[in-house]
């Protein structure tokens, strides 16, 4: 029996491969005082993902409304899908991470002071609820329309969460330049290349996940269109 690897299957090859690749520079040539510092490489690559999966569900809830395409829905619909995986994703290894390594938390998992956190939340409570909005309606136009329109009145949250941690004063630290300042042990070449690396393995990810989970709408139609044949014929 031949087996032939499709498309979506190359992008996931792909993608594990630097992922395994990176592990091993990650391990072997990057320097940390602390092991739990390597939580940062997947911290934020999940940030960066889950961050670029609602702006592609953006735009695809824009250009359905525009051009009234049921595929531009599906795409949205599973953007979204695999943006709150990865959200919810970075807001377990955020708070391992600040508790593991800032000791600011003083052993304490969460803050709802910190901007970053509580509107990261808010983003992702915010698609969670989307999804349960859109599972509810069965019209398949009706629900491709409203949930268009919620997922444009949602997206201010990926913007807002994303812009907390340099407005507000926030915990979160970032990527610096600045010897002596935090967020410093993160500037080196060796450590931005394996970020980098990082970034590209799971944007890999994303599109083997939204091309897996299009097939799995495909299928999904075409069993209730052979269901509804089958019932007509019994009538």
């Amino acid at each position: 029996m031949n087996y032939k690897i499709t498309k979506s299957q190359y992008f996931l090859i792909l993608s594990l491969l630097l992922l395994v690749i990176n592990l091993f520079l990650i391990f072997g040539l990057t320097t940390f005082s602390r092991i739990v510092y390597i939580i940062f490489f997947y911290h934020v690559s999940a940030a960066w993902l889950s961050y670029f999966s609602f702006g592609v569900s953006l735009i695809c809830h824009i250009l359905y409304l525009k051009q009234k395409k049921m595929n531009w829905s599906i795409l949205g619909k599973n953007s979204i899908v695999v943006g709150v995986f990865f959200v919810g994703f970075t807001l377990i290894t955020g708070s391992l991470w600040f508790n593991a390594t800032s000791g600011a938390y003083n052993n304490i998992y969460w803050q709802w002071s910190d901007p970053r956190q509580t509107t990261t939340l808010i983003l992702f409570l915010s698609y969670v609820a989307y999804l349960i909005f859109r599972n509810f309606i069965e019209d398949q136009e009706k629900k491709a329309k409203l949930s268009a329109i919620l997922g444009i009145v949602f997206f201010p949250t990926v913007p807002l969460s994303y812009l907390s941690a340099i407005i507000f004063t926030s915990l979160h630290p970032i990527i610096n330049p600045n010897p002596g300042e935090s967020g410093f042990i993160y500037w080196d070449s060796i450590k931005l290349l394996s970020l980098f690396l990082n970034l590209i393995a799971i944007t890999l990810l994303f599109i083997y996940l939204v091309r897996e989970l299009k097939e799995l709408d495909l299928a999904k139609l075409n069993l209730q269109q052979l269901i509804q044949a089958k019932m007509e014929e019994g009538k």
